[in-house]
């Protein structure tokens, strides 16, 4: 099983924004261990590649007063490099809760309409925990959240959700 975990870790550091070669890694491995095992793979992987590079990049941070949009800011514009208006929307913002829709360029996505997957359950088993973890790093009572109705390619944006627990 380990070597199923390397393979995919190799293939998830390696994609350099095409992901195709990746998730037909996960294909071959999910006929081994299934698929939500090929997934948990890649979420470690990706968890360990975000939160390596926030301890990396976190201390040079000038911390803001308002977490949700540190939060924001770090995972969004610092991590991912996408931003609004180009890449997508902010539709809501109150003190306790940012919504987002996305449109920018995305290897999953593009990988997975090539190979027939769905985003709806490669998204929440391999990078929706990633994100929350990233996000308890900024601060600990940030809530990551994604809309698996309103995902692509079954909409027009990807909308996702951070919202501050009391």
């Amino acid at each position: 099983m380990q070597n199923y975990y390397h393979s995919i870790k190799q293939h998830y550091l390696n994609s350099q924004g095409d992901s195709t070669g990746l998730f037909e890694e996960i294909l071959k491995a999910s006929n081994q261990v299934g698929m939500d095992e090929a997934l948990a793979y890649l979420a470690q992987c990706v968890t360990e590649k975000r939160l390596a590079w926030l301890k990396a990049n976190f201390d040079e941070a000038i911390h803001e007063t308002d977490p949700l949009m540190e939060g924001y800011r770090w995972f969004y514009e610092r991590y991912l490099r996408v931003s609004v208006p180009g890449d997508g929307e902010i539709v809501e913002h109150t003190r306790k809760r940012i919504v987002m829709r996305w449109w920018n360029p995305c290897p999953t996505l593009e990988a997975c309409k090539k190979l027939g997957l769905d985003t709806r359950v490669v998204c929440k088993k391999a990078y929706h925990n990633p994100v929350q973890e990233f996000l308890e790093h900024i601060h600990p009572k940030l809530r990551f959240d994604r809309n698996y109705a309103s995902i692509r390619p079954h909409a027009a944006w990807c909308e996702e959700i951070i919202e501050l627990e009391d």
